[in-house]
């Protein structure tokens, strides 16, 4: 945020713009000046907007100034419309979303599953009569909760929560596989329709850990919208666990974005393809910025 500042040099008073910026413990401050007499109201709010245009330019590697003032109006629309909702409306619309959500994410996995079906099982608690396998059934159920359980998770990103959020969805669908990384289980694993092939079960925990260096790193310095993404194409890109992985990228990344205050992300199922082609540009060709991109549309577009 920036504000506007008075200070005294010589006994004389003078205005600036000053904009506070923390990293970690540390907080630093970047002005500029502005003269003797304030700016009228209009000329000094389009000197802020150029003041942090400046600040922003080149802060990020994949996000041009306009699609931060972007995403930045977007997070403050999604603020304000929160602060509007009463509880139970907030929680319903909350619930709705997860609901869609959940949809969208098994059908992206590979779940045979109708919305009407999904609405049916979480909403209703009735199992349509179509559905004949009751494991279809957890799986809808077990996304619910780790999603839920995302909007209330507080603690740090660790290979213990990935697990922990792994367990909830693979439970009652193949309690063998929950939690367990494939390099205890001693499993390789393949992705139909890529030429991608994931990290060995070898070489698995040194590239989580990589991971986790990464995170650490550049968690701070990323935009947020930046930081979603990337962890999302890093972590199903890791394919850590034999089965659920990407329902687990797209989940820490909607929590990333939850915590940070931008609206949650749906990906749609009927844009698959799309979704599949920047996963390949960037596993193939190890091109970050589509993927960024394409997760920014879909932020922008949630109401």
């Amino acid at each position: 945020m920036v504000y506007v500042e008075a200070f005294i040099t010589k006994g004389k008073q003078y205005y600036r713009l000053v904009h506070t910026i923390r990293k970690g413990e540390k907080t630093t401050h970047k002005t500029k000046y502005i003269g003797k007499v304030l700016p009228p109201k209009e000329r000094l709010e389009q000197l802020k907007r150029e003041f942090l245009r400046e600040l922003i330019q080149g802060k990020y590697a994949h996000l041009s100034q306009e699609d931060v003032e972007q995403l930045g109006e977007k997070r403050n629309i999604f603020q304000r419309a929160v602060k509007q909702l009463s509880k139970t409306e907030f929680a319903k619309q909350i619930e709705e979303f997860i609901i869609r959500f959940t949809y969208d994410s098994s059908k992206l996995s590979g779940v045979d599953i109708t919305l009407r079906q999904t609405h049916l099982i979480l909403k209703e608690g009735i199992i349509p009569q179509e559905i004949k396998q009751l494991k279809t059934v957890k799986e809808i159920e077990n996304h619910q909760k780790g999603a839920v359980m995302l909007t209330t998770y507080r603690g740090a990103l660790t290979l213990e929560f990935i697990q922990k959020l792994h367990r909830i969805l693979m439970n009652g669908v193949d309690d063998a596989l929950a939690g367990k990384l494939r390099s205890e289980l001693k499993r390789n694993v393949k992705i139909a329709g890529t030429s991608y092939v994931p990290p060995s079960w070898q070489t698995l925990e040194k590239e989580i850990a990589q991971f986790f260096k990464w995170y650490k790193s550049e968690g701070r310095k990323l935009h947020p919208v930046e930081l979603a993404s990337l962890l999302h194409l890093k972590l199903v890109s890791l394919q850590p666990f034999v089965d659920g992985n990407s329902r687990i990228a797209r989940l820490l990344m909607n929590w990333v974005l939850w915590k940070k205050g931008y609206p949650p992300a749906n990906l749609p199922v009927s844009d698959l393809e799309e979704y599949y082609k920047t996963l390949d540009l960037y596993q193939i060709e190890r091109q970050e910025k589509p993927f960024v991109h394409y997760i920014k549309k879909y932020v922008l577009e949630q109401e």
